[in-house]
């Protein structure tokens, strides 16, 4: 018995599906509960096109479900119902592409011995394995969304498909499910239909209200911006410094907001513009910014405040060309802070670095030379002060105060008022919503 398990080890296989297809039955037959650690950085790019070219050169690596170190079992009340399956187990193999035989193959380094017991009962009862059966079958995965768009309970689902397809999924499992379905159950509508009403009705409510759409190639949805006529209004009146950036889990369906913001009078933060897109690459940042600058009066903007994303920078000072761009000293620090933090040097030289670094920030050209003159200093044996001179010195007029005595900024440093305006959304906004309801809570942040 253990040496036929042990002899899928010593076999060869074509390409990548044909290694994966082999994998499952195996993991299946010998209750192997045995995850993927990607430990390639080629590989664990999200763009999967071109898979095999690039894995050729790689290496993939898979582990037991129950590796890594074991977590202390400290709980702080946050999360009182988490709990972690590391138990140090030990087991491991990795697969690579053997260019000579054009194979793929394992390597001889690998552990195949568990720390704990594997059996069927066992096997059946983790939860990656109940979800592959769930989502892995096209049976199951209908017969449980039809039942949860007919309003079945959660009880009444688990029952039936336990006893048509021998599943025991839980009603955590059921209730994961319901969220992950790109279906809402509000009248039957799926999310996109339901989207396309909220549409309609925004544009309805006030013919100013502008929304424009990007799909792909596909007909799915890119990027989804959204200005109404309030948000007009504050941008027309109040246009002198603008604050960007981008949020996440704000959709179950993984979509970033960016959001534009103005200050008014009270030197508080309001939203004059959103862009929900599915990522924030170089397209999709034009066209946010194309549709703002259609829509609005963008020469009256003297500063942009950003973080430090230069692809974002760039694009930016096409459509800005008027204004200013400033970094967030928040950010700033925020990034050094943890680039300081990665040297191999001791605490009290990383300290004295991000002492002086932040003496750059505010200094007026006095002391510039002997303040870097000690990070240079206190780096000694590290790439920090190459790294530092060529990604921040370059573009010292973004960060250091100095450069910012002349501008019409409000004595604004940082993207605070997009940070707290972020923090409130997400007390409205949830992860597990759909598209169609985030779109509504973000109007609702509008009118309040």
């Amino acid at each position: 018995m253990q040496e036929d398990k042990d002899s899928f080890f010593t076999k060869q296989f074509d390409n990548w599906e044909h290694f994966e297809e082999q994998f499952i039955i195996w993991c299946n037959h010998y209750h192997e509960p045995v995850n993927i650690k990607r430990s390639s950085m080629k590989y664990n790019e999200k763009t999967m096109n071109g898979l095999f070219d690039r894995f050729r050169y790689e290496h993939v690596k898979y582990v037991c479900h129950h590796s890594g170190r074991a977590r202390r079992n400290i709980k702080d009340g946050s999360r009182p119902n988490q709990e972690s399956a590391r138990i140090d187990c030990e087991f491991f193999f990795k697969i690579k592409h053997d260019t000579d035989i054009n194979k793929i193959i394992f390597t001889k380094i690998k552990n195949l011995k568990h720390n704990h017991p594997i059996d069927e009962r066992i096997y059946k009862n983790y939860s990656f394995i109940r979800n592959k059966e769930l989502k892995g079958n096209q049976e199951v995965h209908d017969l449980c969304k039809t039942l949860i768009t007919a309003n079945a309970s959660t009880y009444n689902n688990r029952k039936l498909l336990n006893k048509k397809f021998d599943i025991n999924l839980t009603r955590k499992d059921i209730n994961n499910f319901k969220q992950k379905i790109k279906f809402n159950l509000v009248g039957n509508r799926t999310d996109a239909e339901l989207l396309q009403v909220w549409i309609d009705e925004i544009l309805n409510e006030n013919p100013n209200n502008s929304i424009q759409i990007k799909l792909n190639e596909d007909g799915n949805l890119e990027c989804l911006y959204i200005q109404t006529m309030q948000m007009k209004a504050w941008l027309e009146k109040y246009p002198n410094i603008l604050h960007l950036d981008s949020t996440i889990k704000v959709n179950i369906e993984n979509y970033q907001l960016y959001i534009c913001m103005a200050q008014n009078a009270n030197l508080k933060g309001v939203p004059v513009s959103y862009c929900l897109m599915n990522s924030g690459n170089k397209d999709n940042l034009e066209f946010f910014y194309a549709a703002m600058r259609d829509l609005n009066d963008l020469q009256k903007t003297q500063v942009i405040m950003v973080d430090k994303d230069l692809t974002n920078i760039d694009i930016l000072q096409h459509f800005f060309d008027k204004a200013r761009i400033l970094l967030c000293v928040f950010h700033v620090l925020k990034y050094l802070k943890s680039r300081v933090h990665e040297l191999r040097i001791p605490l009290t030289n990383r300290m004295n670095i991000m002492k002086n670094i932040r003496r750059l920030l505010y200094d007026n050209d006095q002391m510039s030379a002997i303040y870097l003159k000690e990070v240079k200093t206190e780096s000694e044996g590290t790439d920090f002060y190459q790294y530092f001179e060529t990604n921040w010195l370059s573009c010292c007029e973004m960060w250091q105060t100095k450069h910012r005595k002349n501008l019409f900024n409000f004595d604004t440093d940082t993207n605070n008022h997009l940070e707290r305006f972020n923090r409130t959304l997400k007390d409205h906004i949830l992860p597990k919503m759909h598209i169609s309801e985030c779109v509504v809570k973000l109007i609702l942040a509008v009118d309040d």
